[in-house]
């Protein structure tokens, strides 16, 4: 884990989708967790990939209210190599269709999930393995 061993967070969402709603919610509650969240709207992956060097982080969530993660997560996913940040959790939220998961998760996102889905379970998840080797 990074600094202090908290679990370091960074969460984002593409510039263009309006929303954030779900994400400041799962933010406050990783805060009260424990954790440190960095929040940052981005509108390339590269700058995903250039904020979790930059802030160290154990952990990427990723929200897509459009099916621009067919787009940006492999570019984030290749830019966290080429940084040898391979231990990086990557985990996605938002409205991704069920049909997508398989695939997803074949190029490395952790857990994803959609709404509705319990924080609890997210907490849970980095509790027991950010920090933890690929």
């Amino acid at each position: 884990m990074s600094r202090n061993s908290k679990p370091r967070i960074l969460l984002v969402k593409h510039w263009i989708d309006i929303h954030d709603r779900g994400l400041r919610l799962i933010a406050a509650r990783c805060k009260d967790a424990g954790f440190e969240v960095v929040y940052a709207s981005y509108s390339q992956p590269e700058e995903v990939v250039k904020m979790a060097v930059q802030e160290d982080v154990d952990v990427i969530g990723m929200s897509f209210f459009t099916s621009a993660y067919e787009a940006h997560l492999p570019k984030v996913m290749k830019g966290l190599k080429e940084n040898n940040m391979n231990n990086v959790m990557v985990v996605l939220g938002g409205v991704i269709p069920d049909e997508d998961y398989d695939m997803l998760k074949s190029s490395g996102v952790r857990e994803i999930y959609g709404a509705g889905s319990d924080i609890n379970q997210f907490i849970e998840l980095v509790k027991n393995e950010a920090g933890k080797p690929a």
